[in-house]
């Protein structure tokens, strides 16, 4: 019987389980089908094939590292004929020789001894392994796994090779575009039914040079001045493009079909749209395409009468629509509509059709089965199309464009920058890029101005008023006499953007400049343009900014994940390949942040005050307010576009300590994730402990190394004396060498060992109600901290040694003093993003209070 099968067992509920297949039925015929099936008895036989290679090898080790493969297979045969000799890749140590016949291998471990090139071999029979079933293959073209993409780049011979390579692994595989081609023209074919005359459009991912595997398909329905469409809703009755989508494809011939309409039709257009790129799609195109079959529309689930008469009626019905509000306000989302049913009834496997009227620009969203492939309809996003040639043509002009952009998409996306919300999108962070290739000297790419005087007579273009005119072809430019590495290029963005004045000024492609906006714009000038924190002028609507959706704290975190990023290019890390096999070049930029790395970088903004008096009120704020343990030191910041800060009397501190790792070799990797001022954390540890010439750990900040732990000893020390005599109320500090000034960037190294914003908002009002309006708001804020510290020590009890402090952190204030930066060292409890969160409203309000009281003294 098929349920005595050993690789069936009987499920609780009804029904069978292939354990083999890892596949249920639902009954007794349908698990006899299934045992006869192709996929079971293929997996069976593999079984069976690898139980009998494993009868006939043996486990060989002993051999010294690098031996050759055909030395092993020259010596056992000898003792009969060897099937093959699989070597340990990663270590080369040991070896599976699979012999010819299981007479072979017994007559390999009759044998008492094995010597082989004057070293002994252990052998032993190979272990028999319970059979898994092998996981699926990867399509080609399908994007690779953070694994796979790590080791490709570890294996580059610099970072420019490492940049052009992620390009390589994350562009639109041939495959990929040439199947985005054929979903166009079923499109185009089912709307020239409905709208004789009208033309499909793609732009953005899928034309600009920067999509990836898997990204939107963007559509632009072009109805031209066409009267209105024909009522005739039937679906196609060619089914030359619905065959060529619902027979099996193969790669190679697909290679030969037409190019996509983006070449053939399109006046061509291609951008980058604002919508993100979508995550949601089940397949990627590549991976339908090596599918043994694309589901086709004769394999999707049937239509009843009843369902095509419901399409019929809605495709009447959104006639009807637009006929009754043709020259009316809703007549274009009542043509939002009937695109709608058009997809949703008449063009094969698509589904998940839902229109969204109150998009800026109204689109309707829609899955494609067969391809796997999500994408989205508008109407009246014309500009896109020369937004999205703009970009391509700024790809043609210079080959370092598309290697900068993924990179930095791929930075921006592991630190939490690009996405929905209050984020940029990739639309704008390409634009950023783009204007900053336009202000290198001499610059990458010309301002767009340049681009719009070059352009002739009939590449004038004029989309809804604004200018879009630039040349169709990149050879009538010189080329830039910009020299500049890749890797160059990278460094000095992030070191450009973490300078640049943000909120102060429009980033304007088209002058290649920034403009100020201080005082407001000009009046009359870009009627609309929302202003910002972070103000990018789309290159042709002057009156869009591209990221008018940014809030001041993700432009805030922008500049400092820049900043930090610009740290580590200076280190020999980035720079060059790590002898030892660790993490190099752009593998630490690449990797994702955690969430509190994404807190480390997010700056808590400052009232505006003397540098000094501000230092002074912060430390006031963590030692009285927070009942911090605090250590003081400063940090000289190092001069922009110098690689190493080196002062009179030898090298630098971090050069000191990168040539003292690869000395030893036993220092932890440098942490450049979530880390606002990593070098000023390590020199301000050298500096507390005393000892210039001591290796620092720095390693990820979520742990906390050797250096570290000795260095919070002597606080630990003080707290112990500070119990034993409770009525000390100063404590020593030891102050990290110069005083803070303009020149030099403070960091506070802190402990705390209390909860002190757990119930702070209900003991402050019973104290201003004890009080009755006698003491002043900081000192209720201190009032409250004191007895919060004492309730909790009361629980706590008296113990006999100090407990240890519930989280360590950094503190820092940027050079500008413009805002506050907490950096996470020690977080057993995961306290640090509620302490984050509570600094962000508590900081700002209190040292405006420390410091209005100084001012009125």
């Amino acid at each position: 019987m098929a349920a005595m099968e050993p690789d069936v067992e009987a499920l609780p509920r009804g029904g069978f389980r292939c354990c083999l297949c890892h596949v249920n039925t639902a009954n007794r015929p349908s698990l006899d089908a299934h045992l006869k099936g192709k996929k079971h008895l293929r997996l069976e036989e593999l079984r069976a094939t690898r139980r009998a290679q494993g009868l006939r090898s043996v486990f060989v080790s002993g051999f010294p590292r690098g031996l050759d493969p055909t030395q092993l297979s020259e010596y056992f045969q000898a003792f009969g004929p060897v099937a093959s000799v699989v070597m340990d890749k990663d270590k080369g140590v040991f070896a599976i020789v699979e012999m010819g016949d299981t007479g072979a291998r017994d007559a390999v471990l009759a044998q008492a001894q094995h010597v082989l090139s004057g070293h002994r071999l252990r052998i032993r029979p190979r272990e028999q392994k319970e059979f898994q079933t092998p996981a699926p293959k990867a399509p080609k073209g399908a994007p690779p796994d953070d694994q796979q993409l790590t080791q490709a780049l570890a294996e580059a011979p610099d970072v420019e090779a490492q940049m052009v390579k992620l390009v390589g692994l994350r562009e639109l595989s041939e495959a990929e575009r040439q199947l985005r081609g054929l979903v166009v023209m079923l499109m185009q074919e089912v709307f020239t039914e409905f709208f004789p005359g009208c033309v499909i459009r793609p732009f953005g991912s899928s034309t600009n040079g920067f999509g990836v595997h898997g990204c939107d398909l963007d559509l632009f329905l072009d109805m031209g001045s066409l009267e209105g469409p024909q009522r005739d809703p039937k679906a196609p009755a060619s089914p030359a493009l619905d065959s060529a989508l619902a027979s099996p494809l193969d790669p190679q011939a697909l290679a030969s079909t037409p190019a996509s309409p983006v070449d053939s039709q399109a006046p061509a257009s291609p951008q980058d749209s604002e919508t993100p790129t979508s995550s949601l799609a089940p397949l990627t195109p590549d991976s339908a395409l090596a599918s043994e079959a694309l589901a086709s529309p004769q394999s999707l689930p049937p239509v009843s009468p009843i369902q095509e008469e419901l399409r019929e009626k809605d495709l009447g019905e959104a006639w009807e629509l637009v006929g009754a509000l043709k020259g009316e306000e809703g007549e274009g989302e009542a043509m939002l509509e009937l695109v709608g049913s058009v997809l949703r009834g008449c063009v094969p496997g698509v589904h998940s059709v839902r229109t969204v009227p109150s998009a800026r620009r109204p689109v309707v969203k829609f899955c494609h089965r067969p391809s796997g492939l999500h994408g989205d309809i508008s109407l009246s996003n014309r500009l896109a199309l020369y937004n999205s040639r703009f970009l391509n043509f700024c790809c043609e002009l210079d080959r370092r464009v598309r290697p900068l952009v993924y990179t930095l998409r791929r930075w921006a996306q592991g630190r939490g920058l690009t996405g929905s919300g209050p984020l940029l999108s990739n639309y704008a962070l390409t634009l950023l890029v783009i204007y900053f290739l336009q202000t290198r000297d001499p610059p990458v790419l010309p301002p767009l101005t340049k681009l719009t005087q070059m352009a002739g007579e009939e590449e004038q273009v004029e989309v809804d008023g604004w200018d879009c005119s630039f040349p169709q072809e990149v050879s009538c430019l010189e080329p830039s006499t910009n020299t500049e590495p890749l890797d160059a290029l990278l460094a000095q963005f992030f070191a450009c953007v973490s300078s640049w004045e943000l909120q102060g000024s429009l980033l304007s492609l088209r002058e290649g400049r920034p403009l100020p906006i201080a005082e407001g714009l000009p009046p009359g000038l870009w009627g609309g343009l929302r202003v910002g924190p972070l103000n990018v002028q789309d290159p042709f609507d002057l009156s869009h900014n591209v990221a008018a959706n940014v809030t001041s704290r993700v432009a805030g975190r922008l500049q400092n994940c820049c900043r930090d990023s610009a740290n580590y290019c200076r280190s020999l890390q980035f720079q060059r390949r790590s002898p030892r096999g660790r993490d190099w070049g752009l593998l630490p930029l690449l990797q994702p942040s955690s969430a509190n790395s994404l807190l480390s970088v997010t700056p808590i903004p400052l009232p505006l005050a003397p540098f000094s008096q501000l230092c002074a009120a912060i430390t006031q704020v963590l030692e009285e307010m927070l009942g911090c343990q605090v250590e003081q030191s400063s940090k000289r910041p190092r001069p922009e576009g110098d690689g190493e800060e080196r002062p009179q009397g030898g090298p630098s501190k971090r050069l000191r300590l990168e040539r003292e790792e690869e000395r030893k070799g036993s220092l932890q990797d440098q942490a450049t994730e979530g880390r606002q001022d990593g070098a000023a954390v390590e020199e301000m540890m050298l500096a507390a402990d005393g000892r210039e010439d001591q290796p620092s750990a720095t390693g990820d900040v979520g742990q906390l190394g050797e250096q570290p732990q000795r260095l919070w000893q002597h606080v630990i020390e003080r707290k112990e004396k500070e119990l034993e005599n409770p009525g000390t109320e100063e404590m020593e500090t030891a102050q990290g060498g110069e005083e803070a000034g303009p020149g030099m960037t403070p960091t506070w190294l802190c402990a705390l060992w209390h909860r002190v914003w757990l119930g702070r908002r209900r003991l402050r009002r019973q104290l201003q109600q004890q009080a009755k309006g006698e003491i002043s708001w900081l000192q209720a804020e201190a009032r409250v901290t004191q007895e919060l510290i004492a309730q909790e020590s009361k629980k706590q009890g008296k113990e006999a040694e100090p407990p240890p402090p519930l989280l360590t952190f950094t503190a820092s204030v940027s050079p500008s003093g413009q805002f506050f930066t907490l950096t996470q060292l020690q977080d057993p409890q995961g306290l640090f993003p509620d302490l984050h969160h509570f600094l962000q409203g508590f900081l700002p309000r209190t040292l405006r209070g420390i410091l209005g009281c100084e001012k009125g003294d």
